[in-house]
């Protein structure tokens, strides 16, 4: 998987990992990782609900983001559908027994 894009908050890397060299416009599935910043681990952060919007001139074009852990604690698997290429603003939140969080950034989609 090729990382896409790495966001600190606190203790936390959040890292936005493809099987491809870009988020794909239309339905895309990648990952999502919590790293320690101190020792680069897996951090399991509870439950994660991600958004994605594209403002325009005059309105905004929102993207679907669906979040579910995977097998492996601290990473988990997004399938989105974003219905145009360009930029993109990303929310991703957390919350659970470490505590809440959330980090925005711009993704570019293919």
């Amino acid at each position: 998987m090729t990382e896409l894009q790495r966001v600190k908050s606190g203790t936390l890397d959040v890292v936005l990992l493809s099987p491809h060299d870009a988020l794909r416009h239309g339905k895309d599935a990648f990952a999502i990782e919590f790293k320690s910043t101190s020792r680069g681990n897996l951090v399991d952060v509870g439950n994660v609900r991600a958004t994605a919007n594209m403002p325009m001139p005059g309105m905004a074009m929102f993207g679907n983001i669906d979040v579910q852990r995977s097998d492996v604690p601290g990473r988990y698997v997004a399938n989105g559908q974003f219905d145009m290429a360009g930029t993109w603003r990303m929310t991703i939140e957390w919350d659970g027994p470490g505590g809440k969080g959330s980090v925005a950034f711009s993704g570019t989609v293919h």
